[in-house]
């Protein structure tokens, strides 16, 4: 089959940028099944209908389908309605259940409460049953992460049917490994799947619980990462949680493809949350004149001799707040200014307030604020993220479409990304460090101070930064060849 060939594409998500968002994945589906269709493909998203979700807003649309199945104990009743993906020709479908969706504002109820399990094995199966009534044929069922892996069960043994004899393949999008979907086996009778079928090692059984990530990566044709680097760490003991083995038993099946950004939403020459909006061209005057309103926003003098370093993240281990943590009696003396936005562990959050409280030059604003991220990426000289692990990564992205210098763990989407400048003079875009130590953070941030200081090759420094092409385009074309490649193989 020629890469160029049309294809009918379903994705399968918990959330999609702009009706839903918490986490990276809204960004993915909000803008991938979009560049796919300028493709040519043929492409639709089901998200479920969370009651944060305004129909009127979106213009949502009644299908007509209705459904009604037996489930955890009740006869359960699903309605799907849909829209059109802003800007595209995506159309997007959602599934609503007043009980498990519509009542919930927030999207995730969390791991350990048994409805969470509940509302997304009905998602999976429902949206599944309710397939053939919306006229869509997928040749490619994209799943992504835990929540949809059921999806991959169901198509192996109930809905199998779906296939079309094997036409139809199943792509799984691992964006976190670490959140794998846990719980006892009892569960299997809630969702109508047969244990002795599908609770064995090699399908969901996993250290006696029923593992739903398991379920995505043993069932689909092929699996896919965010980051090329991310693709091996997780077949290795280090990054696998507990999924190592099984990840490198299916090697020849993972791929490895970077997220993009959306460069119309982040895009400092139209941006109109900025003081000044800029191009590669005059980045420096702007840098400036954003740097300083960002400055008096966050009560900081404006001195123009020392870096503003920011960080825009959620305040959790993961992303290297331990090793921050480790050097934060250091940063209060050291010649730059931290300024902080985001939400996360209370340890964290009370760590920032103390050193806003009793330092000159850091700051913080505990919350999540859209528009002041932009002013921040925009304002800041560096970008500080040293993840201990990160799949692929958003805020490097915006950083260096920003002509802001991060500051990186060489890991995962970090290290496919962010090349450090004093390993290569010529290409670097940035500064990072492969042992995750606090000593090796620190060590980092003073060569990044020191380069900011001499300002010997800083302006080159920022444009490449600024013209790192991270476009969807190329993830896009990357996505189609290998939905391509995949149909010519033997499904699983």
């Amino acid at each position: 089959m020629p890469d160029d060939t049309r294809l009918k594409i379903l994705f399968v998500a918990t959330e999609a940028v702009p009706f839903a968002k918490e986490g990276g994945v809204a960004d993915v589906i909000g803008s991938l099944p979009k560049e796919l269709s300028t493709l040519g493909h043929d492409v639709r998203i089901f998200i479920p209908h969370y009651g944060s979700i305004d129909s009127a807003r979106w213009r949502l649309q009644s299908t007509g389908v209705i459904r009604t199945f037996f489930m955890s104990g009740y006869n359960q009743t699903i309605i799907i309605s849909q829209a059109t993906l802003p800007n595209s020709s995506v159309t997007v479908y959602f599934l609503a259940h007043d009980a498990f969706f519509g009542r919930h504002q927030q999207l995730y109820l969390g791991l350990d409460q048994r409805d969470e399990q509940r509302r997304f094995l009905l998602f999976c199966r429902g949206l599944l049953d309710c397939l053939p009534q919306l006229g869509f044929t997928p040749d490619i069922i994209h799943l992504n992460d835990w929540q949809t892996a059921p999806c991959a069960a169901y198509l192996r043994t109930t809905h199998r049917h779906l296939l079309r004899h094997g036409a139809t393949r199943i792509i799984y999008t691992i964006h976190n490994l670490q959140y794998q979907g846990r719980w006892d086996p009892s569960i299997l009778d809630e969702a109508g799947l047969d244990r002795a079928s599908v609770f064995i090692p090699i399908g969901l059984e996993f250290w006696g619980d029923v593992n739903w990530m398991k379920a995505g990566i043993v069932y689909s044709d092929a699996i896919t990462t965010v980051s090329h680097r991310y693709a091996e760490e997780i077949q290795t003991l280090d990054y696998g949680w507990g999924l190592d083995e099984m990840l490198f038993q299916r090697h020849t099946r993972i791929f490895g493809i970077p997220n993009g950004l959306d460069w119309t939403e982040w895009n400092p020459m139209t941006d109109i949350n900025l003081i000044a909006s800029y191009t590669p061209e005059n980045v420096q005057a702007a840098k400036q004149l954003n740097r300083s309103a960002l400055r008096q926003e966050f009560g900081l003098p404006d001195t123009s001799d020392i870096p503003l370093i920011a960080i825009v993240s959620r305040l959790v281990d993961q992303k290297g707040f331990d090793l921050i943590a480790a050097i934060a009696s250091q940063l209060g003396t050291m010649p730059l200014q931290l300024v902080v936005l985001g939400t996360g562990h209370p340890q964290y959050e009370q760590l920032f307030r103390e050193l806003a409280a009793s330092t000159d030059n850091v700051r913080v604003h505990i919350g999540f604020d859209v528009a002041l991220s932009h002013r921040i990426y925009a304002g800041a000289d560096l970008f500080l993220m040293p993840s201990a692990f990160e799949p692929g990564g958003l805020g490097q992205l915006i950083a260096l479409r920003y002509g802001t210098i991060p500051i990186v763990h060489a890991t995962g989407g970090l290290a496919d990304t962010v090349l450090d400048r004093d390993t290569d003079p010529d290409l670097g875009n940035g500064f990072s460090f492969e042992e995750y130590t606090s000593a090796q953070l620190f060590d980092t941030l003073n060569r990044a101070l020191h380069h900011y200081e001499a300002q010997d090759d800083w302006s080159d420094l920022v444009d490449r930064a600024m013209v790192y092409d991270s476009r969807w385009s190329a993830s896009a074309q990357a996505y189609s060849q290998l939905y391509g490649r995949v149909l010519r193989l033997p499904s699983v």
